[in-house]
C-alpha cells in the first residue's frame, strides 16, 4: 500500500475506535439478577449511567426460573430491569440519568404478567431540565418486546411513565447508549494522528 493512501484509512480506523470507545450496551446480565425488588442505583456508575430509586431491581427472566413471574425473557440475555410499581408508589416511573450528554439512546421495553394488553407508557429525554424529545409505546402481548429509539439528539436523562390505570408493570432490556466523546478522547486521536503523519513524513525522507 502506498503510504499516501495509508494516512487517510488510518485517520478512518481511528475515528471509528473513538467512537465505539464512547457507545454502551446494558443487557442487566452484567451482574447476577437481585430478583427481590431492591431498585439498582450506583451498579452502572462506571458506565456512566445512574438509575433512579424507582425501579423493582433486575429480574432473573423466564430463562431463570422466572422468579417475580413476570413472564418476561429479556432481549439482549435473559435478565431485564423491571418496574412494577412497588418502589414509586404504583406511579410506574423509571428514572436513567448519564453522566456524559448522551447522542444516541435505545432501548427494548415489554409489558409483563398482570397488566392488560393496550396499556401505554410514554418515554421522555431531557437535557437538562429541558424536554428535548418524547415517545409514546402501546404494549402489545405480554413478552412481546418493542424497540425503542432516541437518535441525533443530545440527552442526559431519560424518564419512562406507565400507565396509571391498574397494575401496569413492565421490563427494560438492552439499553444502549453513545456519549459525546470527551476533550480528553479527541486530543489523544489528533496526537495519535500526528504521530503517524510523522513517521509517514521521516519514512518518505529516508526513502528519498
Amino acid at each position: 500500500m502506498k503510504l499516501r493512501a495509508f494516512l487517510p484509512l488510518a485517520a478512518a480506523a481511528s475515528l471509528t475506535f473513538a467512537g465505539a470507545a464512547n457507545a454502551t450496551t446494558i443487557t442487566f446480565d452484567e451482574y447476577a439478577a437481585i430478583n427481590n425488588n431492591v431498585p439498582i442505583t450506583a451498579l452502572y456508575s462506571s458506565l456512566g449511567v445512574i438509575f433512579g430509586n424507582d425501579n423493582a431491581g433486575t429480574w432473573g427472566g423466564l430463562g431463570n426460573g422466572d422468579p417475580g413471574n413476570w413472564g418476561l425473557f429479556g432481549t439482549n440475555g435473559t435478565a431485564f430491569l423491571g418496574n412494577n410499581g412497588t418502589t414509586n408508589g404504583d406511579s410506574y416511573v423509571t428514572t436513567i440519568s448519564f453522566t456524559n450528554t448522551v447522542t444516541n439512546l435505545s432501548f427494548d421495553i415489554s409489558r409483563s404478567n398482570g397488566s392488560s394488553a393496550g396499556q401505554t407508557l410514554a418515554a421522555n429525554v431531557y437535557l437538562g431540565s429541558t424536554l428535548v424529545g418524547t415517545q409514546s409505546i402501546t404494549f402489545g402481548a405480554v413478552n412481546n418486546w418493542t424497540s425503542v429509539n432516541f437518535g441525533a439528539g443530545s440527552y442526559d436523562k431519560l424518564v419512562l411513565t406507565g400507565s396509571a390505570t391498574g397494575f401496569s408493570p413492565y421490563g427494560i432490556d438492552n439499553l444502549q447508549i453513545a456519549a459525546v466523546p470527551e476533550a480528553e478522547t479527541y486530543a489523544m486521536l489528533l496526537a495519535g494522528l500526528g504521530l503517524m503523519g510523522s513517521i509517514i513524513r521521516r519514512r518518505k525522507s529516508s526513502a528519498a
